[in-house]
């Protein structure tokens, strides 16, 4: 339990230190508060991983477990969502149709999520 506070407190210093330099955004922030416990979990999937046999399949699955959710760590910090929106923004521009028969499906399975409830 003394982990999740000496992370949290590790998470308040960062948020901190990216509001003081007044360079990044809120969204710049809110980015690399999520990557930084991404990465801390997966620091802890591979230490138990190292704690546990070697060769155990729940040591071997740790592992990899630990290097995927690094992985979206490092992919959420690099995501540049200016890009993603002009991306977006065009896709929609050349198939319209498209687009708003994945909206209607989206919003339906969200609904049926949320009924269920």
């Amino acid at each position: 339990m003394g982990t999740n506070n000496l992370e949290a407190d590790k998470t308040e210093e960062t948020a901190a230190e990216f509001q003081g330099s007044g360079k990044s955004t809120g969204f710049e922030n809110v980015k690399n508060i999520i990557a930084d416990k991404l990465h801390s979990v997966a620091e802890g999937l591979g230490e138990k991983g190292a704690d546990q046999d070697g060769e155990s399949g729940r040591a071997k699955y740790g592992k990899q477990a630990s290097e995927w959710i690094d992985h979206s760590a490092e992919y959420v910090r690099k995501f540049d969502y200016k890009q993603a929106d002009a991306s977006i923004r065009e896709y929609v521009k050349q198939s319209p149709g498209r687009s708003l028969f994945i909206a209607g499906a989206v919003g339906l399975i969200i609904g049926a999520i949320l009924r269920r409830r």
